[in-house]
C-alpha cells in the first residue's frame, strides 16, 4: 500500500499481503498475547479480523498448537453438528479476546484494571482452572485439561492459563502494547525498551510516520498557489 499527501506526495510504502491465519505473526511473545493480536491493528478502523469464523479459530489454535490435529477434527464435527452453539461459543471467543485486550491494555499502561473486566477475567480464569486435573502416567502424575472434546471453546481454557500464568509471574511489568498497531507484546529484551510488537515492521513504519512529520514541521506552512 503507498501512502500519499495532497498531491500525490508519497511517504512511505508498506507491501501489500495477504493477510490469513498462516501468514499471522506470532509477535506477542505469549499464547495470550499472541490470541489478542488476531486483529490486524487496534489503531484504526476497519482492520482485519483474522478469526472470521470458529473454523479459523481451530485454525490458529493449530497453529500455536494448543490442539492436535485429532483435537481438531473432533471440535469440527460438533461444531457441524450444532451451528447454534458454535455461533454461541464464537461470540464467547470474541468476547474474551475483548476482555484480554481491555486487561492488558490497561496494564501495559500502568494503570489500575477497571473493575468490569477484571470481574470478567475472574469468571474466566475460574472456569479454565477448573477443567485441569490430573492422570497417571509411567513416570508418576500428568497435569490433563479434562473434557477437552466436550466443549467448543475448550481451547480458550489454555489461553486463560496463560493470562493467568503471566500475570502471576514477575514479567507482568514487561507486557507492553505497540505504539503503532495497539498489539500487545512482552518485551523480552535485556533494557525493557522496546516500543513495537515488530521493530522491522511497525517499527520502520512508525519512525517513517514521525519523521516525514517532523520534516513538514520543520519546513513551516507552505504557501498556496495563485492563480
Amino acid at each position: 500500500m503507498t501512502y500519499f499527501d495532497g498531491k500525490n506526495k508519497i511517504i512511505f510504502e508498506v507491501m501489500n499481503k495477504v493477510r490469513t491465519i498462516a501468514s499471522l505473526p506470532l509477535d506477542g511473545g505469549l499464547l495470550c498475547l499472541d490470541f489478542v493480536n488476531t486483529v490486524q491493528t487496534r489503531k484504526k478502523t476497519p482492520s482485519h479480523e483474522y478469526l472470521a469464523d470458529y473454523a479459523t479459530f481451530l485454525d490458529w489454535c493449530i497453529k500455536v498448537e494448543i490442539v492436535s490435529e485429532d483435537e481438531k477434527r473432533e471440535l469440527a464435527l460438533l461444531s457441524d453438528a450444532s451451528p447454534r452453539n458454535t455461533q454461541v461459543a464464537f461470540q464467547h471467543i470474541l468476547q474474551v479476546r475483548d476482555n484480554f485486550y481491555s486487561l492488558f491494555s490497561q496494564k501495559a499502561a500502568g494503570t489500575s484494571v477497571d473493575q468490569s473486566t477484571l470481574d470478567k477475567f475472574n469468571t474466566l480464569v475460574s472456569q479454565a482452572l477448573s477443567h485441569i486435573g490430573f492422570a497417571n502416567h509411567k513416570d508418576g502424575l500428568k497435569q490433563v485439561w479434562l473434557n477437552m472434546g466436550e466443549d467448543l471453546a475448550s481451547p480458550l481454557w489454555k489461553v486463560v492459563k496463560s493470562a493467568y500464568d503471566i500475570l502471576t509471574s514477575a514479567d507482568a511489568k514487561y507486557i507492553k502494547e505497540c505504539s503503532a498497531c495497539g498489539w500487545l507484546f512482552l518485551d523480552k529484551t535485556r533494557s525493557h525498551t522496546r516500543r513495537w510488537c515488530n521493530p522491522l515492521e511497525c517499527g520502520s513504519t512508525d519512525k517513517a510516520i514521525r519523521y516525514y512529520y517532523k520534516r513538514k514541521a520543520a519546513e513551516g506552512p507552505q504557501p498556496k498557489n495563485l492563480k
